[in-house]
């Protein structure tokens, strides 16, 4: 595989984020205001391969000021004892099921704080997130934690990488920290793609399990379903599938990187920066209509302000044998960029049909859409040199220290195991988890010491997880507000692998109509 560092324009500091970066807190709390010189800034991105022009600035380096990892096996403990005691601090009131409703008991500004810093000095240690202190296996309780995912059905073998990195995640953080150093107890099972399925399985596990939190939920299809539970409960989403606005408009989700519609800005940025195109269409599904629909509205929306055309849009089904029509009717159209809103084994169809009409856009497609390598890997060219918006860290990124240290845990504990877009969304979502987990204390670990670390992030440096995502902000009963940063993937010319990743986020201010964050 040829990695290349994509080329970058020079790096201009953009005034942006007023409405981002103050986000959930109007005024903030001491560690935000202590954080403000390390927050990254959000520039415009500039696409993979290609050169920043006069109006394009350099990507935001999400892993500057981050220790260099050594060794896999040299990689970080919890974090300190001066960590530990904010997160005691942080949990020393209320009873366990107090602490599990969402609303619980405010915390003044010095133990805010306290919270936040230690959440700080654990991402600038912790191996996970590319630091370099020893690592010691956790000693302390367990921590019970969760995830309901789709894992069978028509979606299920896409998504189940993520099942895969969650267990990798579990085994390789247990042996290097835990949650603040408290093993972690994992709980996974398949909602099988049904709504009233998924409610069940998440009730049966709040109520059952006793977790305190769910963790890399990838529920495409079910999300809806598991709101009034969430609510009820209590009980938060740590990480997602990202891919509806539902994941960002609860303030009890806490999403691992950007909204569905930063991927329609990639869409949109690689039909005019790496292709030198100007028309885009779309293909979108119609068995996830509030995904593909979401997604499909962003990149229509965003796409004037761009300088690009959205000229054609279709719906189709994933079951479709052929596509000969969809291809036929873009074809006509005009279309230069085919933008392919759904499932892997669908987008082989598509080729398949494409190449008997004779139409050969250029592709570009969703992390999700490719959360299964092998099943988009298949050696069709008519997939070549397509371009995926990564919204998270590329699974194949190796370049930065976090990155090294996802593969190398992978390699220790599932060689082998299959990877893809889903595989790093449920690798990205544990790393917010252990961020999440600083403010556990040592003897009574509950969910409201994870919640009350989670409203400190205010966009902070250490809020990007050493690289392998943006910044972000969360704040109590308020929703989150994460910026559009993107990585890039393109794949080489005969959908074999990989020939370009880039493994540094690039950020935006510009946000899509219909983004929820508009509305606050």
């Amino acid at each position: 595989m040829r990695r290349t560092r994509f080329g970058r324009g020079p790096s201009i500091a953009v005034a942006v984020m007023s409405a981002l970066a103050l986000v959930a807190g109007c005024g903030g709390s001491s560690v935000e205001d202590s954080a403000a010189d390390s927050q990254p800034t959000v520039q415009d991105a500039v696409v993979p391969g290609v050169q920043a022009g006069a109006d394009s600035v350099g990507a935001v380096d999400t892993t500057a000021g981050v220790p260099a990892a050594g060794s896999a096996a040299d990689a970080a403990a919890p974090a300190d004892s001066t960590a530990a005691a904010a997160g005691a601090a942080a949990g020393s009131s209320g009873n366990a099921s107090k602490d599990k409703k969402a609303g619980g008991t405010a915390k003044t500004p010095g133990q805010a704080a306290g919270t936040g810093l230690a959440a700080e000095r654990m991402a600038a240690s912790a191996a996970i997130f590319g630091g370099n202190a020893p690592c010691k296996p956790a000693t302390l309780s367990e921590v019970n934690i969760g995830n309901v995912s789709t894992l069978s059905g028509v979606l299920g073998e896409l998504f189940s990488p993520a099942a895969s990195a969650l267990q990798v995640f579990v085994s390789s953080q247990n042996a290097c920290g835990g949650l603040n150093g408290h093993k972690i107890k994992f709980f996974l099972d398949d909602d099988q793609g049904d709504p009233t399925t998924a409610a069940s399985k998440v009730q049966e596990m709040i109520s059952g399990k006793k977790i305190l939190a769910f963790v890399g939920n990838i529920q495409v299809l079910t999300v809806d379903a598991i709101v009034p539970v969430i609510k009820r409960s209590g009980i938060p989403v740590i990480g997602s599938d990202m891919t509806s606005n539902t994941w960002f408009t609860n303030p009890l989700m806490f999403p691992q990187g950007s909204p569905l519609q930063s991927v329609g800005y990639g869409f949109n940025l690689a039909t005019r920066d790496y292709f030198k195109k100007k028309v885009i269409g779309t293909i979108y599904c119609l068995e996830v209509p509030r995904a593909c629909e979401q997604y499909n509205l962003a990149t229509k929306e965003l796409a004037p302000s761009m300088g690009v055309e959205f000229r054609k849009e279709i719906q189709a089904s994933l079951t479709a044998p052929s596509y000969i029509q969809e291809c036929l009717a873009h074809k006509n159209a005009g279309v230069e960029v085919l933008g392919l809103l759904i499932d892997a084994a669908s987008q082989h169809r598509i080729a398949r049909s494409c190449i008997q009409v004779d139409y050969y856009p250029n592709v570009v497609t969703t992390p999700i859409s490719v959360g299964n390598d092998k099943q988009f890997l298949q050696g069709k060219p008519w997939l070549g040199n397509a371009y995926i918006a990564m919204n998270v860290f590329p699974w194949v990124g190796d370049t930065t220290p976090a990155q090294k240290y996802f593969q190398a845990m992978v390699k220790k504990y599932s060689p082998g195991m299959t990877s893809g877009g889903s595989a790093s969304y449920g690798w990205t979502a544990g790393a917010l988890l252990v961020a999440a987990s600083a403010g556990f204390s040592q003897t009574n670990p509950t969910t409201q010491q994870l919640l009350d670390t989670l409203w400190t992030f205010k966009g902070q440096k250490f809020t990007s997880l050493g690289g392998l995502s943006g910044p972000r902000s969360f704040g109590k009963d308020t929703n989150p507000r994460v910026p559009y940063c993107l990585f890039g993937m393109i794949t080489n010319d005969q959908n074999t692998g990989w020939k370009l990743v880039d493994d540094k986020a690039t950020c935006t201010d510009q946000l899509s109509a219909s983004d929820p964050q508009r509305k606050s």
